[in-house]
């Protein structure tokens, strides 16, 4: 076990990034970028530090944290939420570790590791890091909880992948069960054309007849860099989305804030793959730019506007299959939750786990 590592909290993402944080995040881990854990210092409110372990003037690792309270709205990001929806789903492990600590009111406030993002949150691992790195930093992170007065810890969604993590995390006395699978698609060719024909034979009709149903309909169909003008109509878009999925009550503010964050912090690296009928908006998707890799983040829906058009899947696959490859990006993440669905239009899935542990009272 090396002896000359040294372990710094940092307030903010830019004195993360002064140290060499970037170099530390791969091709999947863009919500793990300072300029996306920014855009979620400028939008949530959130209680947030970056954990770095050093040795020697290399960065080895890093990891962040947010406090997740019993006001936070993150329904798939806290704890005690998290867990309950799972068991509420059927996944693994899950009803089991709910039933374990009976009251899930008991994890709250909850230190979220890892990001708080949908999938793949993890420590960032350098090549000269091992088990023993990945412990020092899991045990600062604990410190650091009970110190901020938290009754828990939480990675929300570690990869399958991760295995080095998911070994230092049991070794430490996490219990885990599945959370959700997460989805990437390999776009195979040029264009449309390719993706649509390199699915199963029925799903290409289908999908080939979808974008028909949307070229006859009308609808102008663009990608473009979001425009701030733009964002009070996406909030209230993604209000309804949510409201149609359980989130009544959801604040259209705190969209706007999250989509003024990333146009200012972003610039044309945000992107909004967006329908107008009859002049108004009626449905977009929120896609980042990383590198060769898309990330498609946010959408929302009129649905009295769309009624049975497939607006989904063509903001979200049709016309990001179409638009991506001639910008050289090869992969779309596309996060968790709807699995069946966007394991039909050609997505791959990775398992993702919860890891909680409980401090002591």
């Amino acid at each position: 076990m090396r002896t000359d590592v040294v372990v710094d909290e940092w307030p903010t993402p830019e004195h993360a990034g002064e140290v060499g944080w970037d170099a530390l995040a791969g091709a999947e881990d863009f919500f793990l970028t300072p300029p996306w854990m920014r855009v979620l210092h400028d939008s949530s409110g959130a209680w947030m530090r970056y954990l770095t372990a050093r040795a020697g003037g290399e960065l080895l690792a890093g990891l962040p944290l947010v406090l997740a309270t019993r006001e936070a709205p993150w329904s798939l990001g806290r704890t005690d939420l998290l867990i309950a929806h799972c068991a509420a789903e059927g996944m693994a492990g899950a009803a089991e570790v709910s039933a374990a600590f009976g009251d899930l009111d008991r994890l709250m406030p909850s230190m979220m590791l890892g990001g708080r993002h949908l999938g793949r949150t993890r420590l960032l691992l350098g090549p000269g890091a091992g088990a023993d790195t990945a412990h020092l930093l899991v045990e600062r992170a604990e410190r650091t909880a009970a110190e901020a007065g938290c009754r828990s810890l939480c990675f929300p969604y570690v990869d399958s992948r991760d295995t080095l993590q998911r070994q230092v995390l049991a070794e430490r006395g996490y219990t885990s069960h599945v959370s959700g699978e997460f989805a990437t698609l390999t776009l195979p060719g040029r264009d449309f054309t390719d993706y649509a024909t390199g699915l199963p034979a029925a799903r290409s009709r289908r999908v080939r007849a979808e974008r028909r149903r949307i070229e006859a309909c009308g609808a102008e169909i663009t990608l473009a860099p979001l425009d701030p003008a733009d964002i009070p109509r996406l909030a209230e878009l993604e209000t309804q989305l949510f409201a149609k999925y359980g989130m009544a009550g959801w604040d259209p503010r705190r969209s706007e804030a999250v989509l003024e964050a990333a146009h200012r912090r972003l610039g044309d690296r945000a992107l909004v793959s967006k329908a107008v009928l009859d002049g108004r908006i009626a449905g977009f998707g929120l896609i980042l730019e990383h590198g060769e890799d898309w990330f498609a983040h946010r959408a929302g829906f009129d649905y009295a506007a769309q009624a049975k058009l497939p607006l989904y899947y063509e903001l979200l696959y049709y016309t990001v299959a179409d638009r991506a490859p001639a910008v050289g990006v090869r992969r779309v993440h596309y996060g968790i939750g709807s699995t069946q669905a966007k394991a039909s239009r050609g997505c791959a899935l990775s398992r993702q786990y919860l890891h909680v542990k409980e401090l002591s009272a």
